[in-house]
């Protein structure tokens, strides 16, 4: 019975996945053959366009780079939508959504990653096999370690090595056995799997990319990267972002960029470490506003102030710099991995690398002959410098809500969230208990798991 449920579930998710799952469905014929046995198989359950998406859609809406007309706000279907908007705690199942892709899609996804590890458990790497074996496991890894971390930074406090070990993090689904009872685990030991997953990653995966749908080595080290700077981890942070840049240093020169299309990035960049996009929960952003003190941080030379943005009816900013046109763009690429080097660089007293990873990144993001080199010498000065720049560059990318999570912890850059909404003000306090989203109520009601507290 447990296996007639598994294959029934991992048949559902890949019938709504790629053409290619179906295709392999079709050739499988009878159910009770869907789970993979053959590397062949693992390979085109690693190409499902589910594990194309990430679902981070609830702290994107909530983060302060977007204002908001009461219009505006009335535009958005769910009531939820509106709800994470003035930042009011919230229950989902109250507002009559049957689910919540920021738990459910991440973990089908994991569900995905374990049924692929678990087969592989039961084929004998050989000498004929060993690349195709040896890069379907570090996909599996990386693709488990990238929601087991946007859970995380959904789900979870910031971490904070003090007390890791007694603050909650997520369950950490580890095998493809869906009758498994898994409870949250500690944030220490949540953070510590994403880091050994990636880490046999990157050492499994192949140097170059297949098609940009495929992972490889740079792209488990930007992850990696990612997932150090988000402990506060500076120096493996820098060392993961430079190993991500060895392999992976495409930086596209925005100069060359036509600015003409409505969306002019989507051009497929080589900047991205793969395909990734944000799976929305929540209805679509561009019915606000880019937060007009954000916009102002662009100077006319720089290009970004173009390809970024587009000046709607209302004399407004509406963001449209997305490498995916219509979808926000959520994976790691070039430029947030330069942006990590040069942060922690610059938080380590090594200056001279900070300035020259920030150089790197924007004197193409400038136009040719108006860019000015920083050589900034105060430590102080050139940290703030770089988290600016990084606001400017990662916009969209699903990743402010997190920076506002770490940086609240730092005193001088603590920040009261601020939104007016017509004659309505919200605000959310630095640290506040509702940077944390709460565990979708029915997922507490079939597995028992604690529910964060407020």
């Amino acid at each position: 019975m447990k296996k007639n449920i598994l294959n029934i579930l991992l048949a559902t998710i890949l019938l709504l996945s790629s053409s290619c799952s179906k295709e392999w469905l079709e050739e499988k014929q009878d159910i009770k053959l869907v789970v993979p046995t053959t590397l062949s198989d693992m390979d085109l359950l690693l190409n499902t366009g589910t594990l194309g998406y990430d679902a981070r859609g609830a702290s994107e809406i909530a983060c302060d780079d977007y204002e908001f007309t009461p219009e505006q706000l009335d535009a958005f279907y769910w009531s939820i939508d509106r709800d994470m908007i003035k930042w009011k705690s919230f229950e989902i199942p109250q507002y009559g959504i049957s689910d919540f892709d920021e738990w459910d899609l991440s973990y089908a996804q994991i569900q995905i990653a374990n049924i692929v590890l678990d087969g592989l458990e039961k084929i004998q790497r050989n000498d004929n096999n060993k690349v195709q074996y040896d890069r379907i496991k570090g996909s599996a890894l990386y693709f488990r370690a990238k929601q087991f971390l946007n859970l995380s930074m959904t789900f979870c406090k910031y971490y904070n090595k003090n007390t890791a070990t007694s603050d909650l993090g997520i369950p950490l689904k580890l095998s493809s056995d869906i009758s498994e009872k898994i409870l949250r685990d500690n944030l220490e030991n949540t953070y510590q799997k994403i880091i050994s997953d990636l880490q046999q990653a990157a050492n499994l995966l192949p140097v170059t990319q297949s098609n940009q749908f495929a992972i490889a080595k740079g792209g488990a080290f930007g992850l990696l990267a990612r997932a150090y700077l988000y402990m506060d981890n500076y120096t493996s942070a820098f060392n993961a972002a430079d190993s991500s840049y060895k392999y992976h240093s495409y930086i596209e020169n925005y100069n060359t960029v036509n600015a003409t299309p409505s969306r002019p990035l989507n051009i497929g960049t080589k900047e991205m470490h793969i395909i990734s996009d944000l799976r929305r929960q929540v209805s679509s952003f561009t019915l606000g506003r880019t937060d007009g003190e954000l916009f102002k941080l662009y100077e006319d030379n720089d290009l970004r102030k173009t390809l970024f943005f587009r000046i709607n009816a209302d004399g407004k900013p509406n963001y449209r710099g997305s490498y995916r046109g219509g979808q926000l763009f959520t994976a790691t690429a070039t430029d947030e991995v330069l942006l990590i080097k040069a942060e922690c660089a610059a938080r380590l007293g090594r200056l001279d690398i900070a300035n020259a990873a920030l150089n790197l990144l924007l004197e193409k993001r400038y136009k040719t002959g108006t860019y000015q080199p920083f050589s900034i010498a105060n430590q102080d000065q050139l940290l703030e410098t770089v988290l600016k720049e990084r606001r400017k560059e990662l916009l969209g990318r699903g990743l402010r809500w997190q920076d506002l999570k770490r940086l609240n912890k730092e005193p001088k850059y603590t920040k009261t969230l601020v939104r007016k909404i017509g004659s309505e003000e919200f605000r959310l306090l630095p640290n506040d208990a509702r940077y944390v989203f709460p565990i979708p109520q029915y997922v507490i009601n079939f597995n028992g798991i604690i529910q964060n507290q407020y």
